[in-house]
């Protein structure tokens, strides 16, 4: 399959590979969510954004893993390089299974068995594996020093049990000086200041979700907690930046959990915004007052860091309490 590089061209693929799934695609979950991820919360910018960072780092004789994953950005990195392999791993299925994306727009969804073998080598399409784990709790299913970059992205924020098993594992299971790209929620944002003022919760995703217990936020972090949890694991910062979710002017997920906009009709709306953006102004002039307050303050941190030494603290307070209960 021949790779695709161009922005416009990677979008009208991914739209082709949508409209042309079968009935397995169509009925499986995963697949499913495919268009919505992309296209309806407008994700897709991001990811081809950090798959520009990381494209440098994708060369034929690398070892990619995508944590959390929901098999889009490891099919991205398929479609756009040489890399050796890229798998998902994920809480997302009751099993380990392979994704097959073919040219005719044929799906093809199967078991797979551990030892998990490298399908990259599918004839006539794009095979993501996606390997099942909790990443709160298990180690991750590869060998010492086997990877060379590894994703993260918007997971952090839903273990519930050990966050910094994911990092101690990343570190165990990258060569020195890998990669490691993260972005994760964050809980500085100006949006989040804003919910605060209007009495809402400071979190960009607030509710329960009724009998699925592994897909809400358990927890926002801070950005001081970020860098926290990465000195603590063993990884250098090379590049932390915070951007925002995409907005629309349609009823969007950004909006979604605000409590005052859930019913309101469009002219209600509409008001809701304007005076949403006038206290963007007054949260931001206020910032701005105090020297390096309105730094990190988008709705999402996107770290890219370098394993440089094991893991030195691993219940790094205050993320965790110092004492066991």
């Amino acid at each position: 399959m021949p790779q695709v590089t161009d922005k416009g061209q990677i979008e009208q693929r991914l739209k082709q590979v949508i409209a042309q799934f079968d009935e397995a695609g169509r009925n499986h979950y995963m697949l499913r969510n495919f268009d919505d991820y992309l296209f309806h919360r407008r994700h897709l910018d991001r990811l081809l954004y950090m798959l520009e960072l990381l494209l440098p780092y994708c060369g034929a004789d690398k070892r990619i893993a995508d944590l959390g994953s929901n098999i889009v950005f490891p099919y991205l990195v398929k479609l756009c390089s040489d890399a050796e392999a890229c798998d998902g791993v994920a809480k997302t299925l009751e099993r380990s299974e392979y994704f097959v994306f073919r040219e005719d727009g044929s799906t093809v969804v199967r078991p797979l068995e551990y030892p998990f073998t490298n399908m990259a080598s599918e004839p006539g399409g794009i095979a993501v594996p996606l390997i099942h784990c909790d990443l709160s709790r298990n180690p991750l299913p590869y060998r010492n020093a086997s990877l060379d970059v590894v994703t993260c992205f918007e997971t952090l924020e839903h273990l519930h049990s050990d966050p910094m098993n994911l990092m101690a594992e990343v570190n165990r299971t990258l060569k020195p000086d890998g990669i490691f790209m993260l972005t994760t929620p964050n809980a500085n944002s100006i949006s989040n200041l804003k919910r605060s003022i209007r009495h809402e919760s400071p979190n960009f995703y607030p509710p329960f979700i009724r009998n699925m217990d592994f897909i809400e936020h358990v927890k926002e972090y801070s950005v001081k907690e970020i860098r926290l949890l990465f000195q603590s694991a063993g990884f250098e910062i090379e590049r932390l930046e915070t951007f925002d979710h995409v907005r629309s002017d349609e009823f969007n997920h950004y909006e979604a959990y605000q409590i005052d906009y859930a019913d309101a009709d469009e002219a209600e709306l509409s008001r809701l915004r304007e005076r949403d953006a006038e206290l963007e102004k007054a949260v931001v002039k206020l910032l701005e007052r105090d020297e390096g307050a309105s730094l990190y303050r988008g709705d999402y941190v996107l770290v890219f860091a370098r394993k440089v030494s094991e893991v030195n603290n691993r219940y790094c307070f205050p993320v965790y309490e110092k004492f066991e209960l």
